[in-house]
């Protein structure tokens, strides 16, 4: 198991993991199955990892103009599509906003340049991924991953 999904196994289980400092703290520590505990220790590091990565720039950030694009087509599963441009699109992106003219911009560099030939949902993917990869501070495969992982975990 990678940590996304000991993270999102834990939530299941109705756990809360965070760390602190060179500890993974585990809440409530009652409920958790000697197994899993076990699973735990085994990638702590991995978790720890995860967890304390640096801070991003996080909901309704706008990356800079000058974003490096990719030359290589994504090629996203229509589920992942649909989950990274949604995450977008809850950050308000259905309405006028300094984001939204972000992707727009982002869209049409894309289209007149690397992705011209491109499908125009995979030019709308590869500018919602690059705006949540550096909201997020993750690679690709990662944001899909705690985007999935987070999908599980109930809202405050």
């Amino acid at each position: 198991m990678i940590a996304p999904e000991l993270y999102e196994e834990a939530a299941r289980r109705g756990l809360h993991l965070e760390p602190r400092g060179d500890k993974l703290a585990v809440t409530p520590g009652d409920r958790v199955p000697p197994d899993f505990a076990e699973t735990l220790r085994q990638h702590k590091a991995e978790l720890l990892d995860w967890l304390n990565r640096p801070a991003c720039p996080g909901w309704q950030s706008v990356p800079p103009l000058d974003l490096s694009l990719s030359p290589v087509p994504p090629r996203p599963t229509p589920h992942d599509r649909e989950t990274v441009i949604s995450f977008i699109l809850r950050q308000g992106c259905n309405k006028p906003g300094s984001l939204t003219a972000w992707l727009v911009r982002r869209e049409n560099t894309y289209y007149e340049g690397h992705g011209r030939k491109w499908d125009c949902a995979v030019i709308a993917y590869a500018a919602a991924r690059d705006a949540a990869c550096w909201q997020l501070n993750r690679t690709e495969r990662e944001v899909l991953e705690f985007l999935a992982a987070t999908r599980s975990v109930p809202e405050c």
